[in-house]
């Protein structure tokens, strides 16, 4: 019986010493895994840029369709009709 006490003792020594530690471990590990999320979406983000330069530096008729599209260039006589693909807000109906 003596000795049962004496390991029941023990293990609960050696467990409120480690407690923390795993405490600790566990919300390093939960920092860890949302910090290689953020570093994935950065990853990405870098190659679409990269790409992007890339295509800037050496594709024509892609700089040409983003002059087109982002800066409003056009060719001498082209007309360009853009769709407002924004939907206007409902009106309201005012309760008299």
């Amino acid at each position: 019986m003596m000795i049962a006490l004496i390991i029941a003792g023990a293990v609960a020594v050696a467990v409120a010493a480690f407690y923390p530690e795993i405490a600790r471990h566990r919300a390093l590990s939960k920092q860890l895994a949302e910090e290689k999320g953020v570093l994935a979406e950065e990853e990405l983000r870098k190659a679409r840029r990269e790409r992007e330069v890339h295509l800037l530096k050496t594709d024509s008729e892609y700089v040409e369709i983003i002059a087109r599209d982002r800066i409003g260039v056009m060719k001498e006589g082209e007309t360009i009709y853009r769709l407002d693909t924004q939907v206007a807000p409902a009106p309201t109906q005012s309760a008299n």
